[in-house]
């Protein structure tokens, strides 16, 4: 029988594509329960043998940010409470926490229990500076810094990110960084590489999948569009506020470019894929309002989905791409905060076709060689193993025909 294996996430994992990725793998060598606030609509397929514990009462994420200090200091401890209580039944090898709230519930939890592993992955960075020093949150993550050194390992999506939180922890280890990049399985591919390549060519779109935000470099995008060729198309996917849609519509409106862009807003994942697979160009333009945006390099999932899905990209001229990518032959760069070195960017891509063709096979052969989520997590897994005393036994997962078949010439 396998072992067990805690993993504990104060957010709902459904919603974050590297935590599912991760728990495929590593349901092939434990038997994994996950405990999580009961939170935003389950929208995963997980495992058979997974066990997703929902904790405490339904509310949508923006009911529990609502929510006045002294409730979310009853649900915090309740939610710490539980996870006490599981690693004492579970008795689990390992402990996985995946955000400050849940590796401060289980650091505390495990109290009198240190043989019991604790691995802390921390996605994103918190805005310190934007906290009160009445928020739960501000508590919370200081604790967290406090504890990192207690952790058996540190785990982050970028290595920037990793030296801000190190330093502000005083804890000189070296990280395990692991990428946010997408599983073998999350686009397979088509048939036939060359009649996609000449469709995308022909198509002329440029597609930006993420929120829709000013921080995000859309508005810069909408006005690099207005400085291309006129049969240049765009189109934003992802979720927006109301404010946003107005003033990306009035500006749409005043550059005269309103029926060359398209703003979709959320989509379900299958139709997400299949708009942005038929597009051009993928854009990552965020800028560095915050330092999540700043060191967004690696930890950008958006990126390598566009990689697996064989499309060059536009992205920002910032150490954190430049030391990812260097001179990959399917990146470009641009000053995102100058819309004509965008349009520039956009319109290189697809001057030549030839050179188009080549820099898409490219990105699709950087997704199967280097940037798919078997790969990245891999030294994660040999941790976690040796960590928890568990015998790596060989798993070499089968390919899918579909990618095999969909696998672009050299």
């Amino acid at each position: 029988m396998k072992p067990r294996l805690l993993i504990t996430i104060y957010a709902n994992p459904d919603y974050y594509p590297p935590t599912v990725y991760a728990v495929r793998i590593l349901s092939g060598y434990f038997r994994i329960h996950i405990l999580c606030r009961n939170m935003a609509r389950p929208i995963q397929d997980w495992p058979a043998d997974v066990t997703i514990e929902r904790f405490g009462k339904y509310a949508s994420p923006r009911e529990k940010e609502a929510a006045g200090a002294g409730a979310k200091l009853i649900e915090y401890v309740k939610f710490a409470a539980r996870t006490r209580t599981l690693i004492k039944q579970m008795q689990p090898a390992i402990i996985y926490s995946y955000d400050p709230h849940a590796f401060v519930a289980s650091m505390v939890a495990r109290a009198g229990r240190r043989a019991t592993p604790l691995i802390f992955h921390l996605h994103e960075l918190p805005e310190m500076a934007s906290l009160s020093w009445t928020s739960l949150q501000t508590w919370v993550v200081k604790a967290a810094l406090t504890g990192t050194k207690s952790a058996e390992a540190v785990v982050f999506p970028e290595k920037h990110r990793a030296r801000h939180w190190l330093v502000a922890a005083g804890d000189s280890r070296a990280p395990i960084i692991v990428p946010n990049c997408p599983d073998r399985s999350y686009f397979p591919g088509p048939a036939d590489w060359s009649e996609t390549i000449a469709m995308r060519y022909r198509a002329r779109e440029a597609v930006y999948v993420g929120y829709a935000a000013a921080d995000n470099g859309h508005l810069e995008g909408l006005r690099a569009l207005a400085m291309t060729d006129g049969d240049i198309r765009m189109r934003m996917i992802g979720s927006y506020r109301p404010e946003f849609e107005a003033s990306f519509n009035a500006l749409a409106r005043e550059l005269g470019v309103t029926d060359r862009v398209r703003l979709d807003g959320w989509l379900a994942l299958d139709e997400l894929r299949a708009r942005a697979s038929r597009a051009s160009v993928g854009l990552s333009l965020q800028k560095p309002a915050t330092k999540n945006l700043e060191y967004v390099g690696s930890a950008s999932n958006k990126l390598f989905e566009y990689a697996a899905m064989g499309l060059p990209v536009v992205v920002p001229d910032r150490e954190s791409y430049r030391d990812l990518l260097g001179d990959a032959a399917w990146v470009t760069y641009a000053d995102i905060d100058r819309p004509e070195s965008i349009a520039r960017a956009i319109s290189s891509i697809l001057a030549d076709r030839e050179r188009y063709a080549a820099m898409s096979r490219a990105a699709r052969r950087a997704f199967e060689e280097q940037y798919n989520y078997e790969r990245v997590f891999a030294p994660a897994v040999e941790r976690i193993l040796e960590l928890s005393g568990v015998a790596k036994v060989s798993q070499v997962p089968a390919r899918d025909p579909a990618e095999r078949q969909a696998t672009p010439a050299s």
